[in-house]
């Protein structure tokens, strides 16, 4: 008997270790169509995707993103949905209306949406009696004294959504944290987001972790440190290592199980030099750039989910350590951000070009895309990162937030849809 080749639709394909992933899947002989809501993306034009989907932008409309991927499932059989980005919070809130036509790994909307909104990712962590930074939630500037006499300086404003660095301000006294509050605020109120908070900031170094799971039970972990990022002042990891690290290990068994967490999970900890107490800052619920690490690193993400795919009950996985690679598009962009006097301009642009070169570490794997072949996919993803880089020197936005823009959650256009559809409306969805 002829078994036919898994059918998988990935969204969020317009991310560079989404379109990582769409590669492998296809040379494991599944049929992945790629979907996101650009034309071209390094997703779309992998080798390996067998069909192209354009979506409405999940940030824009969440409704009409909705309604088209069911329209998707319902023209053709597909055997699973993988969500690669933030559009996994729209999946998990409206599982119910997808899963009659596909399978899916997502935990519920609610749990998923705890982690990834930060002050309640730190009531998570305070239940659990895992370390996390000391928060204050800020109703009014009025509050901002009483703040700074219990957290003292420097703290962080954080808004409580944002990823990629987005509105993350660091502040060393009290004039500092009332103009950025005031302005952060202002901007939220105008866009109709939430209100920042304020962090104490932890004096210490990042590392991050990307997890499979399923049903609460992790099934593969990669732990990293970053070695470079892009921005340089927080972002994306450019340069990545594997690492081994027993105790981050433990406290992130301890928040899979707890949400009882399906799919792709990453977390953000902040490693206090003085104590070497590592705190939980972020979660990150869906792939991220570790993807490639992972596979560098000895994990078979494309073997863990063609086993759930096909109802095999799969092995666990261990990362090796100290595994180096990089993103070479972004490694670019790192080295043309080095020409902004911000961060050294042209005086230090020689120095810049020779750690590009020849960085401090030995690099392993040099480019997700390149060291795969998916040189369409790499062109497409250097063209963008260098259009936002571009457009961030000229407005001052932040790179990673003009590439994401069409990609994120935007809390704001999910109440609204989610009002619509409460207040008996005609349904955006077809029954």
């Amino acid at each position: 008997m002829r078994h036919h080749r898994p059918r998988i639709l990935v969204t969020g394909s317009s991310l560079f270790f989404a379109a990582r992933l769409i590669n492998d899947l296809g040379r494991r002989g599944a049929a992945v169509t790629a979907a996101d809501s650009l034309r071209f993306s390094a997703g779309k034009s992998s080798r390996y995707a067998a069909r192209r989907v354009l979506l409405p932008s999940m940030n824009r409309d969440p409704g009409a993103y909705l309604e088209a991927l069911i329209t998707e499932l319902k023209s053709r059989p597909y055997d699973l949905l993988l969500p690669t980005f933030e559009e996994a919070l729209v999946l998990s809130e409206y599982q119910n209306e997808l899963r009659p036509h596909v399978r899916l790994f997502l935990p519920q909307f609610s749990e998923m949406f705890r982690l990834h909104h930060k002050p309640s990712l730190h009531q998570r962590c305070q239940t659990l009696g895992l370390p996390t930074p000391p928060t204050f939630k800020v109703d009014h500037a009025d509050r901002l004294q009483k703040v700074s006499e219990q957290l003292g300086f420097p703290v962080v404003v954080k808004l409580p959504s944002a990823n990629n660095s987005v509105g993350r301000t660091f502040c060393d006294n009290d004039q500092e944290l009332r103009q950025t509050f005031s302005r952060i605020s202002a901007d939220q109120q105008r866009c109709g987001g939430e209100m920042p908070f304020v962090q104490k900031k932890i004096e210490g170094d990042l590392i991050c972790t990307l997890s499979f799971c399923n049903q609460g039970r992790k099934l593969a972990e990669v732990v990293y440190r970053t070695l470079r990022m892009f921005p340089q002042a927080g972002g994306t990891s450019v340069h990545r290592q594997s690492m081994a690290h027993a105790e981050i290990s433990r406290m992130t068994d301890r928040l899979i199980a707890s949400s009882g967490w399906s799919g792709f999970l990453g977390f953000d900890f902040l490693v206090e030099r003085a104590t070497g107490i590592p705190y939980v800052i972020d979660a990150n619920v869906r792939a991220n750039p570790a993807i490639h690490l992972g596979f560098c690193a000895g994990l078979d993400w494309s073997e863990l989910i063609l086993d759930l795919a096909k109802d095999r009950k799969p092995d666990s996985q261990t990362a090796s350590a100290g595994i180096n690679v990089h993103t070479m598009f972004m490694d670019v962009a790192w080295l043309l951000e080095g020409l902004r006097s911000g961060a050294g301009g042209l005086r230090r642009f020689p120095q810049r070009c020779r750690e590009f070169i020849s960085p401090s570490w030995k690099v392993h794997s040099r480019g997700d895309l390149l060291a795969t072949g998916e040189f369409v996919s790499a062109i497409i993803m250097s063209m963008q990162t260098i259009s936002a880089g571009i457009k961030s020197m000229i407005n001052g936005g932040q790179a990673g937030q003009i590439i994401l823009e069409h990609a994120n959650y935007d809390p704001a256009t999910a109440e609204a849809y989610r009002l619509m559809r409460a207040s008996n409306q005609p349904d955006r969805i077809a029954a």
